[in-house]
């Protein structure tokens, strides 16, 4: 049987339940459009999982939908569109690499004629590590990235500043994670490293 804090075991939330920090529920959508199965023939349309910000005491006005909730996160809108963010602050030790596309014309006499390989061709990679962890924050932030699974791209709340966004334009970078890992140092004690990949969609 799974444990509580299991990355497999999430269960729907329930209006009236109380959550602590880290908590992952979920919400699932059906057919018509109810997040409630009208009978038990009931086809699911979409789920999508929320992490408890703080501790709540399942009032019914703190549902995860929220727009803007202090309660839940998961999701924000960018551009009137809404994606999975990233919610957690890694460790200090952040490692990013740069590698800029460039399309390259040689010359005679060791002369070269180099130019952007596209509009966005200096996209980054960062290698993270959240140091110390409690159990039910690791598994929330391993949740978070499983759920993604390498396809769907997500924001990264919490970026370093030298790459934060300016949020000028509407504009944030996007993140795939192709691999990360968790690490059981002791006792409630977690170090999780993940692979951001910056991607234009």
């Amino acid at each position: 049987m799974a444990s509580e804090n299991s990355i497999y075991n999430v269960k729907p939330w329930v209006s009236g339940d109380s959550y602590t920090k880290d908590d992952v529920v979920m919400r699932i959508t059906y057919l018509d459009g109810t997040t409630t199965p009208p009978n038990t023939n009931a086809v699911p349309k979409e789920v999508k999982y929320y992490y408890a910000l703080q501790s709540t005491s399942g009032n019914p006005t703190q549902t995860p939908e929220t727009p803007d909730s202090t309660y839940w996160g998961g999701y924000t809108t960018i551009n009137n569109q809404e994606r999975p963010n990233f919610l957690w602050t890694p460790s200090y030790n952040v490692s990013t690499k740069h590698n800029p596309r460039v399309n390259v014309v040689k010359f005679g006499n060791g002369y070269q004629q180099r130019n952007p390989d596209g509009l966005f061709s200096s996209l980054i990679k960062m290698d993270l590590t959240f140091d110390k962890r409690s159990e039910k924050e690791a598994a929330a932030i391993l949740h978070f990235l499983k759920a993604r699974k390498a396809v769907q791209s997500f924001v990264f709340q919490n970026l370093p500043d030298l790459y934060a966004d300016s949020n000028e334009d509407g504009f944030e970078k996007k993140f795939v994670c192709p691999t990360f890992n968790s690490t059981f140092v002791f006792f409630n004690n977690y170090t999780v490293t993940a692979a951001f990949s910056q991607e234009n969609n």
